[in-house]
């Protein structure tokens, strides 16, 4: 069964890479794209004001975006009494104790720190989807 993936990033090799890993670990994930957080924060507007149709199983998403940061949309989705109940993973370049505190404290499920090695990027993408859609159990959102 195909998996939906949020993904909220700005960097286009990060996308490409996370676009490749998918098709070559053959993984069944549908990717939707954001690039920014203003994006994102209309997407969080639609999908209320729609009555929560079409949610992602899971979200992918970076700390460092224009418009509004990722920690701040964090808390945003956390706020939401259906939308808190996705999966949110910060996949993010910083390794700084203070942002991977802040993160967990706002509700993030899982805090990643981008590979510089592209197997090593691949390999936690098919990670990603090994734990989060073979083992995890998600709740049923639709």
């Amino acid at each position: 069964m195909t998996k939906k993936v949020l993904l909220i990033e700005d960097n286009e090799g990060d996308i490409k890479l996370i676009e490749e890993a998918i098709t070559d670990n053959n993984l069944s994930i549908d990717l939707e794209l954001l690039k920014d957080g203003g994006q994102t924060l209309q997407y969080v507007e639609e999908k209320i004001e729609g009555g929560y149709v079409d949610l992602p199983d899971l979200i992918i998403m970076d700390l460092n975006l224009p418009k509004v940061q990722g920690k701040d949309l964090l808390k945003v989705f956390k706020k939401d009494t259906i939308l808190k109940q996705i999966p949110i993973i910060i996949l993010t370049t910083s390794s700084l104790s203070a942002d991977i505190n802040e993160c967990f404290s706002s509700g993030a499920n899982a805090y990643l720190i981008k590979p510089i090695d592209i197997i090593e990027f691949f390999d936690m993408i098919s990670m990603i989807d090994k734990f989060w859609f073979r083992i995890s159990c998600l709740p049923e959102l639709n």
